[in-house]
């Protein structure tokens, strides 16, 4: 329906209702959406991505295997 061919009230409350059901229908897609992305930003979750992106800079890995190397060295001594 277009807004623009709306000339009663009961032509103004039958769109009403068309635009409220839209709505109410989207509800669930972004409910799951907000779900979803709320499981994705979690603070684990954000701390391997950072980790991750720097890692292509930083030889984290390596950094971290040589620290528990040395760690275990000093544990055993």
């Amino acid at each position: 329906m277009k807004y623009r061919d709306i000339k009663t009230m009961d032509q103004l409350e039958e769109a009403e209702k068309l635009v409220k059901e839209r709505i109410s229908s989207q509800e669930g897609a972004v409910k799951s959406s907000f779900a979803d992305l709320k499981e994705s930003y979690t603070p684990s979750n954000m701390l391997l991505s950072g980790l991750r992106s720097i890692s292509s800079y930083i030889p984290i890995d390596q950094l971290l295997l040589s620290t528990v190397r040395i760690f275990k060295r000093k544990l055993l001594k």
